[in-house]
């Protein structure tokens, strides 16, 4: 079913033209109370697939699938690459410099050179974390530089409070806070390149692309390490959580706030505009059971990377890799078909802002040509094992199945 592999010094110089497609259209379903318009299942995007021993070679052939498209979107702008650096002091949890590597090659393939590796960690210090993963290497073969967020300036920006499981009365649900976000998403001479691995979370169940630019917005002062409480040191990634944090350790519960988060994501890319705009995924060892910080190498590494210019598209691919044992339903379209958590991604769907629908997804390269439904059973699905909150249950109960939307004001 794979394609014949071409390396991509062979790519150089080459064009392949593909039909990449942004979501389009209104969404139709009445999803959550909210009426759509006529439905169609053609196809709105494209995603491609790129599968090989290779690591590096794998995310250069994936963003070779769309060269000029990807050439014509960046135009002069500044190329802002975001590894997942959550903790990188984990083994498995953050981007593989060879997926770097992968891209950065293809940026230069096609003459973009003005390009920044720029990354917020919640375990403080990122220079350190460059240093760790072996990303200095980098500088010396190609032209970028190595930025921290937290380092870029920043804006206010409101987000929610409360998950509806987290408000204990005195306040409004609907109460809002005020974090801080790196002025660098907000620039639009830049252009955002996800680059995060495949991985289960502990509250919406995956983080993937949009994920990953959205919880790397949110500003932590200098010094301050992962103790957001610090004396003369803030972190602002905590209060995307709500006021019960995330949950982590023996002693998580349904008493957790499950449902901010996953409206906060949603918030921080409809409202406010954070999220990539290519997204180039790292399958090539995925994490499962307890992620995004702790948990297990897949058995049988998948060898793969993702790429989409409708990065809600290849957060819905990348979903389908990880198997049905992470698959959950959030709501169906009218004629039935399932729509799967993360609910701030199917959130993201319903607001237009990309494809969720697997039946509107054309897959092309090394899985063939195919819509994403049909991908469903390939052999290249792997069953990801889900994490413990998932299993039981607390990530999914309770969640709206649509979002609640907000006008931005000061809390």
């Amino acid at each position: 079913m794979n394609s014949i592999r071409t390396t991509r010094r062979d790519f150089l110089g080459k064009s392949i033209v593909t039909g990449v497609g942004l979501a389009a259209g209104l969404r139709a379903a009445t999803l959550g109370g909210v009426a759509r318009a006529s439905y169609s299942t053609s196809i709105t995007a494209t995603v491609g697939i790129a599968k090989g021993p290779d690591r590096s070679d794998n995310a250069f052939r994936a963003c070779q699938l769309f060269k000029q498209q990807i050439a014509a979107a960046i135009g002069t702008k500044r190329v802002i690459l975001k590894p997942n650096l959550v903790w990188w002091s984990d083994a498995y949890a953050c981007t593989n410099v060879a997926h770097l590597d992968g891209i950065l090659e293809f940026l230069k393939s096609i003459g973009k050179r003005d390009v920044v590796i720029a990354e917020s960690s919640a375990q403080g210090d990122i220079l350190a974390g460059y240093d760790a993963k072996g990303y200095l290497a980098l500088t010396n073969k190609y032209s970028v530089k190595l930025m921290d967020l937290n380092q870029e300036g920043f804006a206010d920006v409101q987000i929610w409070k409360y998950g509806n499981s987290s408000y204990s009365g005195g306040n409004s649900v609907n109460t809002l806070q005020t974090i801080r976000v790196s002025r660098l998403y907000l620039n639009p001479n830049n252009f955002i390149i996800s680059a995060a691995p495949m991985k289960t979370h502990n509250t919406v169940l995956a983080t993937l692309a949009t994920k990953n630019i959205a919880m790397s917005a949110p500003v932590i002062d200098i010094g301050s390490g992962n103790n957001w409480n610090q004396p003369g040191g803030r972190g602002d990634k905590s209060s995307m959580h709500g006021p019960s944090g995330a949950p982590s350790g023996s002693g998580y519960n349904s008493t957790y706030d499950y449902q901010v988060l996953n409206d906060n994501v949603y918030q921080m890319v409809k409202v406010w505009g954070i999220h990539p705009h290519l997204a180039v995924t790292d399958g090539y060892q995925g994490v499962d059971h307890n992620g995004p910080v702790g948990g297990s190498a897949i058995l049988t590494p998948q060898q793969l990377a993702v790429a989409s210019l409708d990065w809600l598209a290849a957060d819905r691919m990348a979903l389908t890799l990880m198997g049905t044992n992470v698959y959950a339903v959030l709501n169906q379209t009218p004629d039935g078909h399932n729509m799967p958590f993360p609910a701030c991604l199917n959130y993201l769907w319903q607001a237009g802002l990309g494809e969720w629908d697997d039946r509107r997804i054309q897959v092309i390269g090394d899985l063939g040509s195919l819509t994403g439904d049909r991908l469903v059973g390939n052999a290249n699905v792997y069953q990801y094992v889900p994490h413990a909150y998932q299993t039981a249950g607390y990530e999914t109960a309770g969640i709206a199945t649509s979002p609640r939307d907000i006008t931005p004001r000061t809390s």
